[in-house]
């Protein structure tokens, strides 16, 4: 695909990180989004804030990692391809650090999903990766193997992550997660 027409794709891809710091699911330059356009893979850079990130900073890679054109890919790259490749049905990978599902991630546990809507969309438990260094091949396989068929992943002591067909499903997911992990987190409380 020509950059002229992977445009509108980086824009979607731009927004939805703004996006993500607009509803408080990362600060700064932290986590990350990719979108799989064909065999391209379209995901934000690396140390750009979410709020001055423009859509000709979006990276493009192939589905190896391999930068094609120019920029420098988010130091989770591996985690994004490995599971566009592991997952057909996945365009969208979408990786926070939103607060309520970094603390449970910090725990090293899974948890269960409390309340009826959440577990429509993610089912009775949200499991949680064994713990890796961030930016490694060792997380990606991590994620990859406990993901699983599901559609949210804990990682542990680091954040959560998301996956749909689609950008706007995969960060609707990541909000979601964020709301059952505070309602798990403050139901304990009582």
């Amino acid at each position: 695909m020509s950059t002229r027409s992977l445009r509108p794709f980086r824009v979607k891809v731009a927004w939805a990180y703004r996006r993500l710091g607009e509803l408080g699911l990362v600060s700064g330059s932290s986590g990350n989004v990719s979108l799989r356009v064909g065999e391209v893979v379209l995901i934000t850079p690396t140390g750009i804030p979410f709020d001055r990130l423009r859509e000709r900073e979006i990276v493009a890679l192939d589905l190896s990692g391999q930068v094609l054109g120019r920029g420098f890919p988010s130091s989770e790259w591996r985690l994004h391809v490995s599971i566009l490749q592991a997952r057909p049905d996945v365009r969208a990978v979408v990786h926070t650090h939103s607060p309520f599902a970094t603390v449970l991630a910090s725990s090293g546990k899974e948890f269960p999903v409390l309340h009826d809507e959440g577990r429509l969309l993610f089912g009775e438990r949200i499991p949680i990766s064994s713990w890796a260094p961030p930016g490694t091949w060792e997380l990606a396989r991590a994620a990859v193997a406990a993901l699983g068929q599901g559609k949210a992943l804990l990682l542990s002591r680091h954040g959560a992550l998301t996956v749909a067909p689609n950008l706007a499903e995969a960060l609707t997911l990541a909000e979601k997660l964020e709301e059952v992990a505070k309602i798990y987190v403050l139901s304990r409380l009582l």
